[in-house]
């Protein structure tokens, strides 16, 4: 996450009200960090726009012996895709037979093509320069670009998607704060890294809290039909044999019978 707020922070930088704004790329400010983010929708003025997002982020396990740690136990690796396209509004027909309107992207002709070559450029040298960015990824592994075509006609469309392969900062804590620290205080992305943080805190203070209390007292054992688990019944304790009775037998002998 503190990668992609860097990004965005570096390509389309916040500008206090009053100062004189300026963009490093000929996308200018138009640059949405999710999929699912608003386009502005100026399509026909044939300047890109960007999409982009950290489509993946996976990596191989540390073991104890190469460096693992509660904070560090992977090889993280996050794929940065950045795509860029020139869209306008134009009008569908659905399955139904209905009309409508959508913003989409253009056919790609040889001015599209000169700008969308021109733009990945610009975007590589803004990341390469920016410090923040610099310090939230430890190197970039790999470089990918494609071109987009048209799944009903094979026709190249005006889109050109880039995918950064990035070894990002272990610690996301850390750079999240290193976002908040470096940024303006009133950056939209600041505010967000501060958001991040401080769900964070509020965990670890829910099991620091649980800890404390796990150790306030022995856990009672379970238990199961009166005995713990675990845990062997007593055996129960000796006991004399009870007295012999009080009452004595008694026969009594028919005088005319003889002795046995």
């Amino acid at each position: 996450m503190a990668l992609r707020l860097a990004v965005k922070a570096a390509l389309a930088p916040y500008w206090p009200e009053g100062e004189t704004v300026s963009w490093p790329t000929l996308a200018g400010n138009r640059y949405f960090d999710s999929r699912f983010d608003l386009l502005d929708g100026r399509g026909g003025e044939r300047t890109p726009l960007v999409v982009f997002a950290a489509e993946a982020v996976e990596g191989d396990a540390f073991s104890s012996q190469n460096g693992a740690t509660a904070d560090r136990g992977f090889d993280l690796t996050a794929r940065l895709v950045i795509s860029a396209q020139i869209t306008s509004r134009q009008t569908f027909e659905g399955e139904d037979g209905e009309v409508f309107e959508a913003e989409a992207a253009d056919l790609l002709d040889q001015e599209m093509a000169d700008r969308l070559a021109l733009l990945p450029d610009q975007i590589w040298l803004v990341i390469e320069a920016d410090p923040l960015v610099r310090k939230l990824r430890r190197r970039i592994i790999k470089l990918d670009a494609e071109p987009y075509p048209s799944t009903e006609t094979g026709e190249k469309l005006a889109v050109l998607a880039t995918s950064y392969f990035a070894a990002p900062l272990d610690d996301g804590e850390k750079a999240l704060q290193l976002v908040v620290d470096w940024l303006p205080a009133l950056s939209p992305e600041r505010k967000r890294a501060e958001f991040a943080l401080a769900g964070m805190a509020s965990t670890r203070a829910f099991l620091t809290a649980a800890k404390q209390r796990r150790a306030g007292f022995a856990p009672a054992p379970f238990k199961l039909e009166g005995v713990a688990q675990g845990v062997s019944p007593a055996p129960p304790a000796p006991t004399d044999p009870p007295p012999p009775a009080d009452n004595p037998i008694a026969i009594t002998l028919d005088p005319k019978e003889p002795l046995p």
